[in-house]
């Protein structure tokens, strides 16, 4: 199984980033990178069980808050996005990545927050070995 903790810990070694959460964040923090669970495709099993089925899938929303200049959030985003587009191989938590599955072609803009901090997200199902 595949938590949010270990795609933290592979993102980390990805992006810089000071401060990194998981199912929440500190909004008073003008630059951080959150990551929730989300809902994923339904899970298929294949044929014989799960004894014979070779992969599994984490699906994760992943929050870029990136200060308040437009340009600047969108570029951190765009570089979280890209350390996942189009890679395979990877291994997070002991488990290798089969590819990430990105779910809009980039990161959606979802504005600023109260304290005009802009945000962005980044869904994606990563498909792994199990």
């Amino acid at each position: 199984m595949m938590t949010l903790a270990d795609v933290r810990e592979w993102l980390k070694t990805q992006i810089e980033c000071l401060a990194w959460y998981i199912g929440k964040i500190d909004g008073s923090k003008e630059q951080c990178i959150g990551i929730y669970n989300i809902q994923g495709p339904k899970p298929k099993i294949a044929v014989g069980g799960l004894s014979n089925t070779s992969i599994a899938i984490k699906s994760v929303a992943i929050l870029v808050h990136w200060g308040k200049n437009a340009n600047t959030a969108e570029r951190k985003a765009q570089e979280v996005y890209e350390a996942m587009h189009g890679q395979a191989g990877a291994t997070i938590g002991g488990r290798r990545v089969v590819m990430f599955q990105l779910r809009h072609p980039e990161p959606v803009s979802v504005g600023t927050d109260d304290l005009g901090i802009y945000e962005y997200v980044i869904d994606v199902n990563i498909i792994y070995e199990r």
